[in-house]
């Protein structure tokens, strides 16, 4: 934490970024739980032990990181994201409890923004993961669980759906707005491979969205993108 420290104080800040930077927060904790769940299982943990652990460790080190804005001049201990970071590390738990819940998942996709391309261009030490108007957040379900025993086989089993949301314009106080996405996805780890490397990499991948065909809703005007 570079700059000056303070006395801890508590910054509420939900309107910030739109709320863009709480989805943030969830899909940190939540990536962090799984990837401390997955460390776990590779050392020999139960699967129940590692997914509580996990979500146990992913959710302490995100309340580290809030503590020590809270004692940051220019930050402060955001209620909001630790309430953003409890959801997030929470959701591993709730997909172990009740199984349905694995048919969804929390994804992020980003492309950086042009301010943030010009501030890094003009020296800025800006960091991507303060980058709000390129992140955007999904839910994305895996829709075969609808379908019963025998979905359509022309319908590939790794092919998702998900529903996004994005902010833009974050500056200007007056155009600030949300975008609202329906796209494609994918579920990679869905597709069956002998190799123990492609199977990581499928599973390391199913946390981001890829570019995939949707639809975007900005304002009132609505686009279609074959890549979003």
């Amino acid at each position: 934490w570079q700059g000056p420290r303070a006395p801890f104080r508590f910054e509420n800040d939900w309107t910030y970024a739109l709320n863009i930077d709480k989805l943030g927060h969830a899909y940190g904790a939540y990536v962090l739980s799984h990837l401390f769940s997955y460390s776990m299982d590779w050392s020999g943990f139960s699967h129940s032990t590692s997914i509580y652990y996990g979500s146990v460790m992913g959710l302490a080190y995100q309340l580290y990181v809030e503590v020590e804005d809270g004692f940051h001049q220019d930050y402060g201990f955001s209620p909001g994201d630790a309430f953003s970071d409890v959801i997030g590390a929470a959701i591993p738990l709730a997909q172990e409890r009740f199984p349905v819940l694995k048919n969804f998942s929390l994804k992020w996709s980003y492309y950086p923004s042009t301010e943030y391309i010009d501030a890094l261009r003009g020296g800025s030490g800006r960091a991507f993961i303060d980058d709000y108007q390129g992140q955007t957040y999904f839910i994305t379900m895996n829709p075969h669980f609808l379908m019963g025993d025998h979905p359509p086989s022309w319908i590939p089993s790794w092919l998702g759906v998900g529903f996004g949301l994005a902010a833009r314009d974050l500056g200007n106080t007056e155009a600030r707005r949300r975008l609202y996405i329906f796209a494609l996805d994918y579920n990679l780890s869905r597709i069956e491979s002998d190799s123990g490397f492609l199977r990581s990499l499928f599973t390391v991948l199913d946390h981001f969205h890829l570019p995939a065909p949707g639809v975007v809703l900005d304002g009132s005007v609505v686009k279609l993108r074959l890549v979003y």
